[in-house]
């Protein structure tokens, strides 16, 4: 009976991981406009984590390693409850995995300094159930050394490692030619267009992944005072209070301004450089 209940409470965390994973994937791909509803401000931000550059590996989302994570967790635990006794050695071996990254993504936290709620739910989900499935497994008395279970959990295992590497392999394979806006962002600059963003600001990361290369034709200032090449004075002085903002100068006078995302079509309307 205690073990019946251990894994339908890790099913249970598992199906609220495996949810939150898929809305925090949606959200990385998420337009730069939209945000999430866990974003309050940015110090406690889902939004601004979850589309930073620690929010991949290996150019796939942290967000799907999560999601199927979650699915396998609920896959072996909804089998051990079938009698599959290796599976439970399995399941808490599986749960150990999760740990480092875990570890990988507070500490990307910390270095945006930075809080995200609904990853921080995948994470408390992760140490309960380590911490069950560790009850778990020493409850059954099942030995990792025990070689009929070794040969079970090797032939899993390989499995789930070629999913995973496929998974990666798909999100590395050649792209099509991305198109090059070296000349949009070369006149951006000659029109004394600069971008005043932050460190900090998820739609500064997805603006500088639209141009890619080419963005370092652009002028940006950097305006958040926890970075090292902050000009936190000068922002405080062009009256910065969202970022990314835009803002167009000629001759030390500002022409106009613009705060928020804007694609390349509207960034040509907005400097004449269509």
């Amino acid at each position: 009976m205690k073990k019946n209940k251990i894994l339908w409470a890790i099913i249970i965390l598992g199906v609220i991981s495996f949810l939150t994973s898929l809305y925090l994937l949606e959200n990385h791909y998420a337009p730069p406009t939209e945000g999430a509803f866990c974003d309050f401000g940015e110090a406690v931000s889902c939004s601004l984590v979850n589309t930073s550059i620690y929010s991949e590996l290996l150019n796939v989302p942290v967000a799907l390693f999560g999601a199927l994570w979650s699915l396998i967790l609920i896959f072996m635990s909804w089998r051990a409850l079938r009698n599959d006794g290796f599976l439970i050695t399995g399941i808490f071996l599986w749960n150990l995995v999760a740990i480092p990254f875990v570890g990988y993504f507070v500490w990307a936290e910390f270095v945006l300094r930075t809080i995200c709620p609904f990853c921080t739910l995948v994470h408390v989900i992760v140490l309960i159930t380590v911490v069950l499935s560790f009850v778990l497994y020493k409850s059954e008395g099942v030995k990792i050394s025990d070689k009929k279970l070794s040969e079970k959990l090797k032939s899993l295992f390989y499995t789930i490692i070629i999913v995973y590497l496929a998974i990666i392999l798909l999100f590395n394979l050649p792209q099509g030619k991305k198109e090059n806006y070296d000349a949009l962002a070369q006149c951006l600059t000659k029109q004394g267009v600069k971008m005043y963003s932050s460190f900090k600001c998820g739609v500064c990361a997805k603006t500088k992944e639209m141009f890619g290369g080419s963005f370092k034709y652009i002028t940006e200032v950097e305006c958040h005072p926890q970075s090292p090449i902050n000009q936190f004075a000068l922002c405080q002085e062009k009256g910065i209070k969202n970022t990314p903002t835009w803002i167009m100068e000629q001759d030390g006078k500002e022409i106009k301004r613009q705060a928020g995302f804007m694609s390349i079509d509207e960034l040509r309307e907005f400097s004449g450089c269509g």
